[in-house]
């Protein structure tokens, strides 16, 4: 939702926007960082054989922080 702004408002206004247009592009950000996740599928690791939860590409979170895979 886009607010429309009076460029010429007083120094409160336009610190109101500045900060207000900063917490937009941290969210747009981490909403782009959430969107790049991989989707995971319950079953066991093929590096350790645990039953997990999530399988990423075969690998739990474990294994994959462990082997430092993708």
């Amino acid at each position: 939702m886009e607010i429309e702004r009076d460029p010429h408002g007083d120094e409160a206004d336009r610190a109101d926007y500045f900060i207000e247009s900063v917490i937009d592009d941290h969210v747009k950000e981490a909403m782009r960082k959430c969107a790049e996740i991989p989707p995971g599928n319950p079953g066991s690791c093929d590096f350790c054989g645990e039953e997990s939860g999530r399988l990423v590409a075969g690998a739990c979170g474990f294994c994959r922080d462990r082997y430092k895979l993708p």
